[in-house]
């Protein structure tokens, strides 16, 4: 982090943290590996459309084609592709939580969609038996244990000249919808050092890493566009603050904090939230992805 802080004006690119010291704070854990959905997994995926649109967009689905979706969680990747290659398109998504899939199985129940086929498994080892056009991820690979394994797994269950899209996530210093919460808190707690190797949130952050991980697994013609968005996380602060809270970084960073500060940390982020709200009392964050395509 840069050892100074600016929001001015409200539409910087860059915001910057200063970290105040103090042994006495809480270290928040590297890696989130809680994957199971938020108490409101609709809202949730309300916020992170504008994500999920940019990697579709980037996917080009075509009528016909099959599709598998790494690590699709409640399914909002998986149905919106399923639409776009219907009728005759196919779409297979899979994910190593039984929970989440229970909510992409209600939303599969309540849509016109028949395409659509839900696998509890683990891309990073099982075998596909359909071999598909395109692979799409959204946010779906950064916790792989061993991303070069995983790939080569994901790259033998292409055709010959299959494709594939991801979005992960560029540093933090990309993503205000975690810097501005993260710099409230920073009296509390110790934000954790991202750029360490292994799994997390930010493990496919390095583009060069990225890049080379991609072509060990055997993949060629890899690009990685930075795309910034802007995320919807409330109709005001409150409803912000609750979205951020029920988010998996979210729990992480207010866990940490002590009990007895809770409050008072739940109210230095709203405060700090309700300084991005619009004319309306909305709260809209910027957020920095990489869509990476690789053939």
């Amino acid at each position: 982090m840069s050892d100074a802080i600016s929001t001015e004006p409200r539409d910087d690119a860059t915001i910057c943290i200063v970290d105040p010291g103090g042994e006495d704070r809480a270290n928040v854990p590297v890696i989130d590996a809680d994957h199971s959905p938020g108490a409101d997994p609709d809202a949730f995926d309300r916020t992170m459309a504008p994500v999920a649109g940019a990697l579709l967009a980037a996917a080009d689905l075509q009528s016909g084609e099959s599709v598998l979706d790494i690590g699709c969680g409640c399914g909002a990747t998986t149905l919106s592709a399923a639409a776009a290659v219907a009728p005759s398109g196919s779409v297979e998504g899979v994910d190593v939580t039984e929970e989440a899939l229970d909510v992409a199985r209600r939303r599969l129940e309540a849509s016109p969609l028949t395409n659509v086929t839900l696998v509890l498994g683990d891309a990073q080892t099982d075998s596909f038996a359909t071999t598909f056009d395109v692979a799409i991820s959204k946010m779906g690979t950064m916790f792989f244990d061993d991303p070069v394994a995983a790939f080569a797994n994901v790259r033998q269950a292409l055709r010959a000249g299959g494709r594939m899209r991801l979005a992960t996530w560029r540093p933090m210093d990309a993503n205000h919808w975690l810097v501005i919460p993260g710099a409230a808190l920073l009296r509390w707690i110790t934000l954790p050092d991202l750029a360490e190797p292994g799994p997390g949130m930010f493990a496919q952050s390095d583009p060069d890493a990225v890049t080379a991980v991609l072509r060990n697994a055997g993949f060629t013609s890899i690009e990685l566009e930075p795309v910034t968005v802007s995320l919807p996380l409330g109709a005001d602060p409150d409803e912000a603050l609750a979205r951020l809270a029920g988010s998996g970084v979210g729990r992480a960073a207010l866990d940490a904090v002590p009990k007895a500060d809770l409050p008072a940390a739940m109210a230095a982020v709203r405060d700090a939230l309700a300084d991005y709200a619009d004319a309306s009392g909305a709260v809209r964050l910027d957020a920095g992805i990489w869509i990476v395509s690789a053939e």
